[in-house]
Protein backbone atom coordinates (compact mmCIF):
# COMPACT_ATOMS: atom_id res chain seq x y z
CA UNK A 1 0.00 0.00 0.00
CA UNK A 2 1.13 3.50 -1.11
CA UNK A 3 1.92 6.62 1.12
CA UNK A 4 -0.75 8.42 0.18
CA UNK A 5 -3.58 5.37 0.59
CA UNK A 6 -1.92 5.54 4.39
CA UNK A 7 -1.97 9.40 5.21
CA UNK A 8 -5.51 9.80 6.22
CA UNK A 9 -5.22 6.50 8.94
CA UNK A 10 -2.31 8.62 10.23
CA UNK A 11 -3.88 11.38 10.47
CA UNK A 12 -6.42 10.08 12.58
CA UNK A 13 -3.97 8.41 14.65
CA UNK A 14 -2.12 11.17 15.25
CA UNK A 15 -5.05 13.22 16.03
CA UNK A 16 -6.22 10.38 18.75
CA UNK A 17 -2.82 10.89 20.16
CA UNK A 18 -3.28 14.72 20.37
CA UNK A 19 -5.93 14.63 21.93
CA UNK A 20 -4.95 12.28 24.48
CA UNK A 21 -1.38 14.78 25.44
CA UNK A 22 -3.76 17.69 25.55
CA UNK A 23 -6.34 16.56 27.72
CA UNK A 24 -3.42 15.54 30.10
CA UNK A 25 -1.76 19.05 30.02
CA UNK A 26 -5.09 20.42 31.29
CA UNK A 27 -5.08 18.00 33.77
CA UNK A 28 -1.72 19.16 35.14
CA UNK A 29 -2.67 22.56 34.83
CA UNK A 30 -5.28 21.83 36.75
CA UNK A 31 -2.93 20.10 39.75
CA UNK A 32 -0.74 23.09 39.42
CA UNK A 33 -3.84 25.70 40.37
CA UNK A 34 -4.65 23.18 43.03
CA UNK A 35 -1.48 23.75 44.93
CA UNK A 36 -1.62 27.51 44.43
CA UNK A 37 -5.05 27.32 45.67
CA UNK A 38 -3.35 25.02 48.64
CA UNK A 39 -5.79 22.09 47.92
CA UNK A 40 -2.26 19.52 48.66
CA UNK A 41 -4.61 16.38 48.48
CA UNK A 42 -6.61 17.45 44.61
CA UNK A 43 -2.93 17.90 44.12
CA UNK A 44 -1.59 14.78 45.16
CA UNK A 45 -4.92 13.04 43.51
CA UNK A 46 -4.29 15.06 40.00
CA UNK A 47 -1.28 14.16 40.13
CA UNK A 48 -2.06 10.16 40.73
CA UNK A 49 -4.52 10.63 37.63
CA UNK A 50 -2.10 12.35 35.52
CA UNK A 51 0.41 9.87 35.90
CA UNK A 52 -2.15 7.03 35.19
CA UNK A 53 -3.29 9.24 31.96
CA UNK A 54 0.19 9.58 31.10
CA UNK A 55 0.47 5.53 31.11
CA UNK A 56 -2.61 4.94 29.71
CA UNK A 57 -1.80 7.25 26.62
CA UNK A 58 1.86 5.76 26.29
CA UNK A 59 0.96 2.42 25.95
CA UNK A 60 -1.93 2.61 23.60
CA UNK A 61 -1.13 0.24 20.49
CA UNK A 62 -0.44 1.90 16.96
CA UNK A 63 -2.78 1.04 14.69
CA UNK A 64 -1.74 -1.37 12.17
CA UNK A 65 -1.44 0.50 8.94
CA UNK A 66 -0.35 -2.44 6.66
CA UNK A 67 -3.21 -3.50 5.09
CA UNK A 68 -6.92 -2.16 5.32
CA UNK A 69 -8.45 -5.07 7.42
CA UNK A 70 -5.91 -4.64 10.82
CA UNK A 71 -6.84 -0.59 10.57
CA UNK A 72 -8.90 -0.59 13.69
CA UNK A 73 -8.53 2.27 15.72
CA UNK A 74 -10.63 1.34 18.54
CA UNK A 75 -8.73 0.81 21.38
CA UNK A 76 -6.43 3.93 20.79
CA UNK A 77 -10.28 5.74 20.34
CA UNK A 78 -10.97 3.95 23.79
CA UNK A 79 -8.10 4.85 25.63
CA UNK A 80 -8.18 8.50 24.40
CA UNK A 81 -11.45 8.65 25.50
CA UNK A 82 -10.24 7.14 29.38
CA UNK A 83 -7.57 9.93 29.31
CA UNK A 84 -9.98 12.66 28.28
CA UNK A 85 -12.30 11.39 31.54
CA UNK A 86 -9.56 11.37 33.81
CA UNK A 87 -8.55 14.57 32.88
CA UNK A 88 -12.13 15.56 33.77
CA UNK A 89 -11.89 14.36 36.77
CA UNK A 90 -8.87 16.34 38.28
CA UNK A 91 -10.97 19.65 37.40
CA UNK A 92 -14.24 18.50 38.73
CA UNK A 93 -12.52 17.88 41.86
CA UNK A 94 -10.58 20.42 41.73
CA UNK A 95 -13.76 22.94 41.10
CA UNK A 96 -15.71 20.59 44.16
CA UNK A 97 -12.41 21.21 46.80
CA UNK A 98 -12.32 25.36 45.80
CA UNK A 99 -16.44 25.35 46.41
CA UNK A 100 -16.76 23.19 49.83
CA UNK A 101 -13.65 25.94 51.16
CA UNK A 102 -15.57 29.23 49.86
Amino acid sequence: MNAAARAPVDRTSLSWQRTAAHSTLVALFAAITAVRLGEPAVAIAAGVLILTAVVVAATTPRVHRSTAERRDPWSLMVRTAAVVVLSAVVAVVLLVAVQVDA
